[in-house]
């Protein structure tokens, strides 16, 4: 607890400089159209890390009902936007992601895999019972994938905050999630004008240098964490600095993909200056099993 109280003290002071820097730029730059909200999108920045500072630190259940709570919504704005949300439908998968959630706070991992498959099981089930035969195949198999990408990937959290140094692991990745976004569109706006697009059929916006920023300040944060992540060797922590700023703009690629083929802007409008909940946590849910894998890697095979 007392080293979990530092790594709080100390994270927080590092995440109030990265937005003094946010907040200074968005002010010197605030006549440019750069197509947000700057001073909304760092506020709502600043209560999501506050959010996943203390949540965690209070315990396995408050962060445990977060969680919960974010895939939850996420699962509902998946169903809305692909046309499929109706009540019973978004409550079975509910039901699924607190069995999940409950599974990891009772250490019963193998559990959490296995009720991400009976899930499909079920779906099926439900469907044939409530609608009979009709659009069963294309229904259900946007239920799995809203369930799977928004509830049991977000639901990764739960099992890093049980790792070896899980808290700090947690802050690590969201502090790295946070700069990554943030040093991705700062880079992409001041000096990707002319830079090559990342992928102009799913995000015309979003740039090579953007993306060379975005993985450059996620392994500085690696880098720089060492406090945080003190079981983890300096080549370990580039290793996964490199592999999450990999990560984070795959995911939010994903989820755009997921738009462009609703033909929607924004998943919703629960978060000002982001969107929806799909919007903000696309990188989250994806970045959490690649780390959770990656630190079990390191486990088994240490450098």
């Amino acid at each position: 607890m007392t080293r979990d109280v530092t790594i709080l003290k100390s994270v927080a002071m590092v995440m109030a400089v990265l937005f003094a820097i946010a907040g200074t730029l968005t002010l010197v730059f605030r006549h440019k159209d750069w197509g947000r909200n700057m001073g909304q999108a760092t506020a709502s920045w600043a209560v999501i890390c506050a959010l996943f500072l203390l949540a965690p630190f209070a315990g396995f259940a408050p962060f445990a009902a977060v969680m919960a709570t974010i895939a939850i919504l996420a699962v509902k704005e998946f169903y809305r936007m692909t046309g499929i949300c109706r009540s019973l439908r978004l409550v079975v998968s509910a039901v699924f992601i607190v069995a999940m959630a409950a599974a990891v706070a009772s250490g019963q991992v193998l559990l959490f895999h296995r009720f991400a498959l009976l899930a499909v099981v079920v779906m099926f089930v439900v469907h044939a019972w409530r609608f009979s035969y009709e659009d069963i195949a294309r229904t259900v198999a946007l239920q799995v994938v809203g369930l799977i990408y928004w509830g049991w990937q977000l639901l990764y959290w739960l099992l890093l905050q049980r790792l070896n140094g899980g808290y700090g692991l947690i802050l690590t990745l969201c502090a790295m999630i946070v700069v990554n976004d943030n040093g991705a569109f700062f880079f992409g706006k001041l000096f990707g004008r002319n830079s090559p697009k990342l992928a102009p059929r799913i995000s015309p916006n979003k740039t090579w240098v953007g993306f060379g920023g975005g993985v450059l300040c996620s392994v500085l944060v690696a880098w720089g964490f060492g406090f945080a992540l003190p079981h983890l060797s300096l080549a370990q922590r580039l290793v996964l600095g490199l592999v999450v700023g990999v990560a984070v703009p795959v995911g939010g690629l994903i989820e755009s993909a997921f738009k462009r083929d609703a033909g929607v802007k924004d998943s919703g409008t629960l978060i000002p200056g982001h969107g929806g909940v799909m919007d903000r946590f696309d990188s989250w849910a994806f970045s959490a099993p690649i780390t959770y894998f990656l630190m079990r890697a390191f486990a088994c095979y240490p450098f």
